[in-house]
């Protein structure tokens, strides 16, 4: 797993209703928790707590996340470099703070001079811009967060 993949999961947290997120992959288990023991200390931002341990590939995978997570999160459709407007130097197809329909195009992610669109799964505000644009992506990245 790599250190990309290991922010965005601590991005996803910060941002969804459950305090702690475990993830196995390629036999090794990532637990990230917000919040830890109380303190005397006045109440501040807290930032998430990440471990990693090796765990046998037969250990059971991990429950999935809540379904309102996965309904306000908008991923690559592909494998593919994600852009957030339709060419260099035009405006990006979304902001933050955006309203967005379902079927809107958001962005695009393109493989081999090919482009496929990102499409709004769900109606909302654009939260969150979750990757950066002309990064590499695969299907499934979180891309965008609704509010």
């Amino acid at each position: 797993m790599d250190l990309t993949h290991v922010r965005r999961l601590i991005d996803l947290l910060a941002h969804a209703p459950v305090t702690e997120l475990e993830v196995e992959e390629g036999g090794c288990r990532i637990r990230i928790t917000r919040g830890g023991a109380p303190s005397a200390a006045p109440a501040t931002p807290t930032t998430p707590v990440v471990s990693v341990a090796p765990v046998p590939v037969e250990a059971a995978l991990p429950a999935a996340l809540p379904d309102a997570v996965a309904e306000t999160v908008i991923t690559a459709p592909s494998y593919g470099v994600f852009h957030l407007s339709p060419s260099p130097g035009a405006a990006p197809y979304v902001i933050v703070g955006q309203v967005v329909q379902v079927g809107q195009e958001v962005g695009l992610v393109e493989a081999m001079k090919v482009f496929n669109a990102v499409r709004a799964t769900a109606a909302g505000e654009i939260a969150a811009v979750l990757v950066e644009d002309g990064t590499e992506v695969e299907a499934g990245t979180p891309l965008f967060r609704l509010a």
